[in-house]
């Protein structure tokens, strides 16, 4: 009987729920309701989604359990320490969690170390350690139940998914590849769309990654190659953005230019299609009728192209590293997907970092942020404990903020108030299941049609609702409280669902703590860290064109390049959260401010990459030249007309006159030096910079900035 993805999946989560159940009750642990909530978290489509989340489940509760009993043997009789290092540990969980390729693990490490630690009433070694003990195998049985249904009801497969997502990604890149090269034929202009199709392929190559490490656990032959194909995975995550690059760096090229590079573009974009179109073939199934090209393309620009004026070589130089960046890219991902036979495959396998998007440690400010909120929201927990003593379940509503604040930290968007209607229909629902069902049963058979009916209809109703399938069926958990000793009393249950409701209440509190989540918030304090950013890279970059760095000066120039790297992405994400009638604008003036910082960032960062060593003494650029760089950021850089790149742009300005009057007038034999080629270089890419600059600047006067600054209720 073939069955639908939907009627399968919640069959087997209704026959998980009882066995699992089953199992805690017949070893008649305390809380056999842990079992299930094991089950619920783990319930994920593919078996290897499920088994990734197995594997993390298990490593965070145990992670949980060392912290939460070394806490309490620290601080037995010290509640203020106590809950200090708690509240500690939970924002450190909260920040590793959003900026881990592994969050759940840090997700479950931080309540379940909440719920060993309070849940069990006062501190108490043996009770406490009992807990833990108990909590380990509850979670080990819902393990267990979970992967023995999933072996009596086959679920899908993440591998081909994976296979799948490439397919459709080269697909997608060979189409886009093109436009992508039109302004090098003078037949395409700024294009909003263009650069809005490559951000929403930019964000699904994002999801290709967390699928490499469940394609590999159920896959032999991935399992084998998953460095392999977790640097594919790279490659494609990668490529969005250099094409972007591409098509921003053949915008506004001179007719002149654009034949010096023509014969190049069209070998280039001859090669690189059919890369793409092997890369699909080859994820079919199907072996390519001619092999596309293994080696470059491209190689340093050719002498002849350089024999034109001093401008015109500098903008070819920036124009050229693009196209040289998406040469060698497409290059290695094609070796990495089809490697050499004869095993030689180092050139596909080395050299992707340059072109990758880095994963640095540095401190992520809006992760901080958020972290900071989880521990504001445990603290007000622990204060309303504290001196409200009457307050009904106080340790409870102190264990379950961390499980409704991480939830509500990969999502900070997401307002305390709307999950209170939710939370409150499933109480509801509860409350009658608990009222005038669950005091009929007289037995184990009885209560297993009731688990498995609940578990089947909000499996399958909330089917592709995951946060909210998992909110309904804890609560539904929770509330009924199995045990084998079973009582219902309707005070507990109200009790119950007082301590959730002030636990909902105390997260729409503290929703905007330190700062405000509203879209608008959020996007001004991403174009405040564009500005800050900016004007760093700036004055770092130029300090490095003349005396090397410093350590402390490599990490902050590394900090700020990865900041403004960051920040179109997200300000692309919040762009279609915008209140645009509030703010009195339209999409089409969001997108053109998105792609200006898009351009901006990128350009920043290649002319960051691009320094040159000015020690030379044909080569000395004047200090004199350069305007002050650490001037005072007036309203807190805020973004006002004028735009707050009026410094970075002045010294970009600077700069760039620098460099030209160092280059006009060079003999021939010096103008193909080593030292002049980076020089020219540098002065091309600070010319896109300083147009870039001017774009951004031009597009902040349309705005009303007073307006994003409003506050507003939602």
């Amino acid at each position: 009987m073939n069955l639908s993805p939907r009627i399968r999946f919640g069959l087997r989560l209704a026959l998980a729920m009882v066995l699992a159940c089953g199992v805690a009750l017949s070893m008649d642990w305390q809380k056999p309701f842990w079992a299930g909530l094991s089950v619920t978290v783990l319930s994920l489509d593919s078996a290897g989604q499920s088994l990734l989340k197995i594997i993390l489940r298990i490593v965070g509760t145990l992670a949980a359990a060392v912290v939460a009993l070394s806490l309490i043997a620290l601080f037995p009789q010290e509640r203020w320490w106590f809950f200090l290092s708690l509240s500690l540990y939970e924002g450190f969980c909260c920040y590793r969690m959003l900026g881990s390729p592994y969050p759940y693990a840090w997700m479950v490490s931080g309540f379940v170390a909440a719920i060993i630690a309070i849940d069990g009433g006062p501190p108490d070694g043996l009770t406490d350690f009992n807990v833990a003990m108990e909590r380990l195998q509850e979670t080990g049985t819902g393990i267990l139940a979970y992967t023995f249904s999933g072996f009596l009801i086959p679920t899908g497969s993440t591998g081909g998914t994976f296979q799948a997502n490439i397919l459709a990604m080269s697909q997608r890149l060979g189409s886009l590849l093109e436009s992508c090269l039109a302004p090098y034929a003078g037949n395409s202009t700024s294009d909003p769309q263009m650069a809005k199709d490559l951000r929403q392929l930019d964000a699904e190559a994002a999801t290709l990654e967390s699928l490499v490490a469940p394609a590999a656990l159920e896959s032999g032959s991935i399992w084998r190659e998953r460095r392999r194909w977790h640097r594919a995975a790279l490659g494609l995550r990668a490529l969005p953005r250099v094409l972007n690059h591409v098509r921003l760096a053949g915008l506004g090229l001179a007719e002149r230019e654009r034949l010096l590079l023509e014969p190049s573009v069209s070998l280039l974009h001859k090669g690189v299609e059919q890369r793409f179109a092997a890369i699909g073939q080859a994820m079919a199934g199907q072996s390519p009728g001619s092999p596309p090209p293994s080696s470059r393309l491209l190689g340093p620009i050719s002498p002849e192209r350089m024999e034109c004026s001093m401008q015109e070589r500098a903008r070819l130089q920036a124009s050229w590293r693009p196209l040289q960046h998406l040469d060698e890219l497409s290059a290695r991902l094609w070796g990495l997907i089809h490697p050499d036979p004869s095993g030689n495959d180092q050139a596909s396998s080395s050299g992707l970092r340059t072109h990758l998007y880095v994963r640095l440690a540095m401190i992520d400010p809006d992760h901080l942020w958020l972290a900071s909120r989880l521990m504001v929201q445990i603290w007000i927990a622990v204060l309303l404990w504290i001196y409200l003593p009457g307050l009904p379940l106080g340790l409870t509503i102190i264990s379950l903020m961390p499980s409704i604040g991480l939830t509500m930290a990969q999502t900070p968007m997401l307002r305390g108030q709307t999950l209170v209607a939710p939370a409150l229909q499933a109480l509801l629902a509860t409350g009658v299941v608990y009222v005038f069902v669950l005091p009929r049963l007289d037995g184990f058979f009885g209560l297993a049609s009731v688990l498995a009916m609940a578990s089947f209809a909000i499996g399958t109703y909330y089917y592709k609702n995951a946060p909210m399938r998992t909110l309904t069926l804890c609560l539904f958990i929770v509330a009924c409280s199995i045990r084998n000793q079973q009582t219902y009393n309707f005070i507990n249950f109200l009790n119950l669902s007082i301590a959730v409701f002030m636990a909902f209440a105390i997260s729409a509190f503290s929703q905007d703590l330190p700062v405000s989540w509203l879209p608008e918030r959020q996007a001004l304090r991403l174009l405040r860290r564009l500005m800050f950013s900016a004007n760093a890279i700036v004055e770092l970059t130029t300090h490095m064109a003349r005396t090397p760095l410093r350590w402390p000066q490599r990490i902050l120039l590394a900090f700020h390049r990865k900041a403004a790297r960051d920040i179109p992405a997200k300000l692309a994400s919040l762009a279609v959260k915008l209140p645009l009638q509030v703010l009195k604008l339209n999409q089409a003036q969001i997108d053109e401010l998105v792609n200006a910082v898009q351009s901006v960032s990128l350009w920043l960062e290649e002319w960051s990459e691009a320094t040159p060593q000015l020690n030379a003494p044909s080569f000395n650029l004047p200090s004199a030249s350069l305007p002050e760089f650490r001037k005072s950021l007036e309203d807190g850089v805020l973004p006002s007309a004028p735009f707050h790149l009026v410094s970075a742009l002045q010294a970009v300005e600077a700069i760039n006159k620098g460099c030209s009057f160092q280059l006009k007038g060079l003999p021939a034999d010096q103008a193909k030096g080593r030292e002049t080629v980076r020089l020219t270089l540098w002065l091309g890419c600070g010319f896109r910079l300083e147009s870039a600059m001017r774009e951004l600047q031009g597009i902040a006067g349309w705005f009303e900035w007073e307006r994003w600054r409003q506050s507003r209720f939602c």
